[in-house]
Formats: C-alpha cells, structure tokens, sequence
C-alpha cells in the first residue's frame, strides 16, 4: 500500500531565536498509507496537533520535507499550497470552527465558494452529505441550536464537501461523550470503508484502542516515540 504522505526530518520552531522559542515537532519522518485509518497519539503538548497541522498544508516546516502524492509541498508558494489543501484535505477541528449564526447547510456549502463548481452541484453535493449523515432534516436550522453530537456530524460534512482524498481530525471526540463519541467513530469507519484516507489526532484510547485502527504513531515532546502498523 503506498503513501499518501509522507515526511522526512520535519521539525516546527515558533519564534525562533526569541526567548520564548519553542520547539513544537523535531526531525519527525513518518508515512500515511493510501485507504488506512492513522492515530497521531500523545499528552497534550506532544506535537501531534502541530504535526496534523504541517500534514494537512495548514503551515510550514521550519525544516524537512512533507511530500503529498509523492510533491514536496514545503516550499510551494502559497497559491499552490491553498490549492494542495483544498482538494486534498478535509479538516475537523477540535473546536467544530462552525458560523453559529448560519444555517446547516450554509456551513457545509462555505468551503465551495473559491471554487469554480456550479450552483447545481453545489447544491447536489450538500444534499448527498447531509443525508449520509442525517441531516437532511436539519438543513435549514441555525448551527447555534443544535446539539452538540449534531454540530460535530454537520463539521465532518463540511470536511466532505470538497470531496477530499485525506480526512484529518484533530481530538474529534474531546467534547462528546461517550455514546456521541461512537456516534462519530461509526462515521469514521464508514468513511474509511469508502476508501477514505483518514488521520486523527487524539489522546483518547476510546479511538486508538479500536481494532480497525491500522497505524499508531505515538509522539512526545514533538519526536516519534514509537509507530505500530497494526
């Protein structure tokens, strides 16, 4: 199975050469294999939502390498790399990142709008994902009052939206409990049977302790402590 990404010696330095400098990742290499289910795993403070980051374009490595398809994007100027982030990746964030005062599907169709698709297929794509997810019902209403398993499913369809290779998450179940947080690993999954790259970023052995995890990647203190291809 080949990789979809790949990095070589990456590290991240905020404010480099200043006191306050702090080395977020150092000479991490790892692989991401095309179709598998990947855990970035760690404490808080290990790197892992600083690596998630540099593998989805969001920054630059200060150092190394981060090859996308086999394309060194590092050092792409910044047009290009927008354009590596947007058709490539789907993002989840930890915080859902979505506009409470918007609809639910104005907040899926929002990554579409740089684009050149159409109107029809814009509307054609949201319909699709929100009945994957159940949320057809829920198109219409406001982000802001719904619950918060809700708000997290119609996150993972704006990830989808544009019809990403790879999907990352950062900490995805950091705010739901328990029967939501199986709620959203039945997503992931399924996702994954679609052929679904997907890469998550999390601390919590709810998700790295499931046996359809094909890859661990432990981090601390920004290195690679260990990688387990299970």
């Amino acid at each position: 199975m080949d990789a979809v990404i790949r990095t070589e010696g990456v590290s991240k330095v905020f404010n480099a050469g200043l006191a306050d400098e702090v080395r977020a990742v150092t000479g991490v290499s790892i692989e991401i294999r095309r179709g598998q289910i990947t855990v970035l795993k760690g404490p808080s403070g290990s790197g892992k939502t600083t690596l998630l980051g540099l593998i989805g374009c969001m920054a630059r490595p200060t150092e190394g390498k981060i090859l996308v398809e086999g394309r060194d994007v590092a050092k792409l100027p910044e047009r290009f790399l927008t354009s590596v982030r947007r058709q490539t990746f789907g993002f989840i964030f930890q915080q859902f990142n979505l506009i409470r005062g918007m609809t639910v599907r104005e907040n899926v169709m929002l990554p579409l709008y740089p684009t050149d698709i159409d109107g029809r297929q814009m509307v054609r794509r949201m319909e699709e994902i929100l009945e994957k997810l159940e949320l057809s019902s829920k198109r219409g209403v406001k982000v802001g009052k719904l619950s918060g398993g809700q708000q997290q499913r119609v996150a993972i369809a704006r990830a989808l939206i544009n019809e990403p290779a790879v999907l990352l998450a950062d900490e995805p179940t950091a705010h739901l409990d328990t029967k939501l947080s199986e709620d959203l690993l039945n997503i992931i999954t399924t996702l994954n049977m679609d052929g679904k790259t997907i890469v998550i970023a999390t601390h919590d052995p709810l998700i790295y302790d499931k046996p359809y995890i094909d890859n661990i990647i432990e981090m601390r203190d920004g290195t690679v402590r260990e990688a387990s291809l299970l």
